[in-house]
């Protein structure tokens, strides 16, 4: 039994890897890898039906959850190709980073593009993170160091708290001229002191307005710096830096 877990936490898990990094597996050959698995753990690989003894949920949890800590293919698939979308945010380089951006058109810049106008493979990393869901798992799990606000997107973006201002105060954001613009363009240094210059529509109502000021309060704890860049942080794990292992274990 331990062999055959070994085996199935190398040779299984490797054989497969490279294309589950790039593409998103269809469902039925997910289902068809975890059916090979099953096979080889409880019937050694025979044809002739065998008895699970264990839920194949239960074999796939952590070891420090009580699992035997195989992946699960649909899950392991999700966190691989969410690590392009952390690569490409995180404007890492590299030559695979070099292939992709030249093949699929993606960087940092592009990705801001309307969703129709992505390449193909763009929009299916967009859809494993959950992209035009309300609250994404990825976009709930990742933050930011906002520095000089040359990158962070006011609105969009979690650089403030635990929650983006557009989630915060939508009101105040379908008011705003300030949509998609980012953090460093919606206001002036003086001096050595940030001013905020926030764009409406129109004036607002009264109780607009008292949604104006507290937002305007939270704005005054985000510190901005002129010399220093953003850095993107993942929650995920305790040192901010993305792996596959912890985008895996994010429910």
């Amino acid at each position: 039994m331990a062999g055959r877990i070994c085996l199935l936490k190398s040779a299984f898990t490797a054989i497969p890897l490279f294309y589950l990094s790039i593409f998103k597996a269809p469902v039925a050959v997910c289902n068809k890898i975890s059916s090979i698995q099953r096979k080889f753990l409880w019937a050694w690989g025979k044809h002739n039906k065998s008895i699970p003894w264990v839920s194949w949920d239960n074999v796939c949890k952590p070891l420090e959850d009580g699992g035997l800590g195989v992946k699960e293919v649909k899950n392991f698939n999700v966190a691989l190709l969410a690590k392009w979308r952390w690569r490409i945010m995180s404007n890492e380089g590299g030559k695979w980073m070099e292939i992709i951006s030249s093949k699929y058109s993606s960087s940092a810049e592009n990705i801001q593009l309307r969703l129709k106008d992505q390449s193909w493979w763009w929009k299916y990393i967009i859809k494993v993170c959950g992209e035009g869901v309300a609250n994404g798992w990825f976009q709930k799990t990742i933050g930011w160091k906002v520095g000089n606000g040359a990158v962070v997107r006011l609105w969009e973006d979690l650089w403030l708290g635990n929650e983006c201002l557009r989630s915060a105060y939508p009101r105040l954001f379908s008011l705003s001229l300030d949509q998609g613009k980012k953090v460093g363009e919606v206001g002036e240094w003086e001096e050595n002191r940030w001013r905020w210059n926030l764009n409406w529509r129109r004036v607002r109502f009264q109780w607009e307005t008292k949604l104006e000021v507290d937002m305007l309060s939270r704005l005054s704890l985000g510190a901005l710096c002129k010399d220093s860049s953003e850095q993107l942080l993942w929650k995920g794990d305790q040192k901010g830096t993305f792996s596959v292992k912890s985008a895996y274990s994010v429910d």
